[in-house]
């Protein structure tokens, strides 16, 4: 598709760009040594995970007692390691494919190939890193249906909020994302302020303190988070409620 010449899209361009070289560094630091961000990136991409070892075996997988959702989460974990960061080819599709063939792997030596649709597979394919160029959609449309998605990313688009600035707006504490999922929960469960949400695109931000004990700069700074958050739960995108649910929970 070809994209107006326009300064804010030829910024936001770059700004993309820039967002990718700090991906990459990301994974050059992780490969250097940095274990407490090597956890934080696979806690992240958890939903990536799931995504993959659900279409693969053809279920929901329970992340709490599932040996092949273990044996996903060491299979993501080789991936960063032996991803090569001089090559330009997507470290998604390339840790997919790790996930895949770990997963047959296992399933092999423990005689469940019955149980699984291994023409999810194909031809079981080499990777080829030339086929693949690196795609910006690089998170969270990994994770669910993409009709879904598009339908999220409209809903979106009408408070002012991009799939970037999600990803940008997360808390980087975990008790902080709790809250806002909290908020957000409480939000979609209640028909009035929700109404108020979608007809005055604000959150409803006195009703929302009468409801639970939050600073006004809490709902403020972290507004986008929530309303994203809120949408989601309304939404059908079940992998993502379900990833939620998991974090209120306790999860990271």
């Amino acid at each position: 598709m070809t994209l107006p010449r326009r300064a804010g899209i030829r910024k936001k361009n770059n700004y993309e760009k820039l967002s990718y070289d700090a991906f990459i560094l990301t994974i050059k630091e992780i490969k250097g040594g940095n274990d407490l961000l090597r956890n934080d990136f696979i806690s992240k991409y958890t939903p990536f995970i799931i995504r993959v070892t659900s279409n693969a075996l053809g279920r929901y997988i329970d992340t709490k007692n599932s040996d092949e959702f273990s044996v996903a989460l060491s299979a993501f974990n080789e991936a960063i390691n032996a991803f090569d960061l001089t090559k330009t080819y997507n470290f998604f599709l390339f840790s997919e494919q790790v996930i895949k063939r770990r997963l047959i792997d296992y399933l092999r030596r423990n005689k469940h190939s019955k149980e699984f649709p291994f023409s999810y597979f194909g031809e079981e394919q080499e990777f080829r890193e030339e086929t693949f160029g690196f795609s910006l959609d690089i998170g969270y449309e990994d994770v669910e249906n993409k009709e879904e998605i598009e339908k999220f990313k409209k809903n979106l688009k009408e408070f002012d909020i991009s799939l970037m600035d999600l990803a940008l707006c997360v808390p980087k504490h975990r008790d902080s994302r709790r809250l806002c999922i909290k908020i957000a929960k409480i939000l979609a469960e209640d028909d009035f302020m929700y109404e108020d949400l979608i007809k005055n695109k604000r959150l409803p931000r006195k009703e929302l303190k009468k409801k639970i004990k939050v600073h006004t700069r809490t709902l403020g700074n972290n507004r986008k988070y929530i309303i994203a958050l809120c949408l989601i739960l309304k939404s059908n995108l079940d992998l993502s409620k379900r990833y939620l649910e998991h974090a209120m929970e306790g999860g990271k």
